[in-house]
């Protein structure tokens, strides 16, 4: 097993949409996810991991702190976000209730923000999105970072959007736009740019992630850097499911857990 450091860069921005480019043979939607596919280590071997564990260097306004996810198949998942002074931030999702706990306490998620959450939970999404997006459509080829990128699009949710761009070179995701609604009805716009593509055992991630956002997020979990292949993590079904305190308010919620996903019991 290998370790390795990434670093993670908040960046509060507005979002700008990008001139499109004209393409006279696009390429299909099979087309490009054939290629990222292959790009990224091939189906095969994403397959063949069954959980991992993911750290990441966290920066926000100058300091630095830590990010850190447990994922496990078909679709378990916890991150913890330090934010110093701010406190921490910590999201799961247990196959049904998706929930996130910070200052202001615990809720459990729904609509858009429960559809996403989903989303991000399924395991090896890398190597299924069009099983996961099956109305992905092949939108344009447009310039991003100086370079092509061939743009497919989803609606998973009335209300939601996501756009995935592909580098015409390399096949690698490059961008991934997202538009929702919150929990208070407001649009969100969130934009995830993707480089520093490495091997982990045979995969590739990216290893630098910059964020933006509008209206802008106070923070953001996303992976990557150390990768368990093919083992199993006990204790995350635990982890995974919603605070003790939630559950007392919410008793129908599933999956109800003896132990809080703090406690690491």
């Amino acid at each position: 097993m290998r370790s390795l450091t990434v670093k993670l860069i908040l960046q509060f921005i507005c979002l700008c949409p990008v001139s499109l480019l004209a393409a006279d043979n696009p390429l299909t939607v099979d087309e490009v996810l054939g290629k990222y596919a292959a790009a990224v280590g091939g189906k095969e071997a994403w397959a063949k991991v069954q959980s991992r564990t993911m750290t990441a260097d966290f920066e926000l306004f100058g300091s630095q702190t830590e990010w850190k996810v447990q994922a496990k198949a078909p679709n378990k998942r916890r991150s913890e976000t330090e934010l110093g002074a701010l406190g921490s931030t910590v999201d799961g999702f247990d196959g049904t209730t998706a929930w996130t706990k910070n200052q202001a306490g615990v809720r459990s998620k729904t609509g858009d923000e429960l559809v996403r959450a989903k989303m991000e939970a399924e395991f090896n999404r890398e190597v299924r999105l069009k099983e996961l997006y099956p109305d992905l459509a092949a939108k344009a080829v447009e310039t991003f970072g100086g370079e092509d990128v061939h743009v497919l699009e989803s609606k998973p949710t009335p209300t939601s959007t996501e756009r995935f761009s592909f580098s015409a070179k390399t096949g690698l995701m490059v961008r991934q736009q997202t538009q929702f609604k919150n929990q208070e009805g407001a649009d969100v716009a969130l934009e995830m740019n993707y480089a520093d593509y490495r091997e982990v055992e045979g995969l590739k991630y990216p290893h630098l992630q910059k964020l933006k956002s509008q209206p802008p997020a106070r923070n953001y979990s996303a992976p990557s850097s150390r990768l368990r292949a093919s083992s199993t993590t006990k204790s995350l079904r635990t982890h995974c499911l919603l605070p003790r305190t939630q559950r007392t308010r919410n008793p129908p919620l599933p999956l109800q857990p003896r132990t809080s996903p703090e406690n690491g019991r």
